[in-house]
C-alpha cells in the first residue's frame, strides 16, 4: 500500500538492551516488517551508551519488497520517530531527512541482508525514564514516513 505511512511498535526489554549496549557500545532493536509508502522496512531504535550517556536513536532497515519496482531508489524521505507517553497525551519526536547516499538506502537485493540506517539525532534515555515514557520496561514508538513536498 503506497498510502500507509505510520506504524507503531513497542521496544521491549529496555533494561536488557541498555546492559548489552554498555558492553557493545550500542544495540539495535527492530520491529516487525511493515510496508510504509510502498517500502518494506523494519523501523526501530539504536540504543547507544557512551560514558554515562544512554541515548535512543531512530533506525530502520529496508527489505526486499513486493513494491520495489514502484517506489523510488535510493530511499530518500523525511521521517518522524515519536516516543509515546503510556499514560498522558504526550509525545517526543525527532524529524529527519534521509538523503539516500548511504549504502543502507539502496534497493535491497535478493539474498543480501541490508545494513540498518540510523540517525545521529537522539532522545536521552534518562530523560525518557524520568518523564515516565518507559513503563513496564518498554517504550511505545510511532514511526512515520512523511510526504515529500
Amino acid at each position: 500500500d503506497l498510502k500507509t505511512s505510520v506504524c507503531e511498535f513497542v521496544v521491549k526489554g529496555v533494561k536488557s538492551l541498555v546492559r548489552k549496549a554498555r558492553i557493545e557500545d550500542w544495540v539495535d532493536y527492530e520491529s516487525e516488517r511493515v510496508y510504509l509508502r510502498g517500502y518494506c522496512m523494519s523501523p526501530g531504535v539504536r540504543i547507544c551508551v557512551a560514558d554515562s550517556l544512554e541515548s535512543v536513536h531512530p533506525l530502520f532497515r529496508l527489505h526486499k519488497g513486493d513494491m520495489d519496482r514502484v517506489v523510488e531508489w535510493p530511499f530518500q524521505h523525511w521521517f518522524k520517530l515519536r516516543v509515546v507517553h503510556p499514560k498522558r497525551a504526550e509525545e517526543q519526536e525527532i524529524e529527519e531527512w534521509v538523503d539516500g547516499v548511504e549504502i543502507s538506502c539502496g534497493r535491497p537485493q535478493t539474498g543480501h541482508r541490508q545494513s540498518p540506517w540510523s540517525c545521529v539525532r537522539w532522545f536521552c534515555l534518562e530523560d525518557l525514564i524520568r518523564k515516565g515514557y518507559v513503563e513496564n520496561d518498554q517504550l511505545r514508538m510511532k514511526f512515520e514516513l512523511l510526504l515529500m513536498l
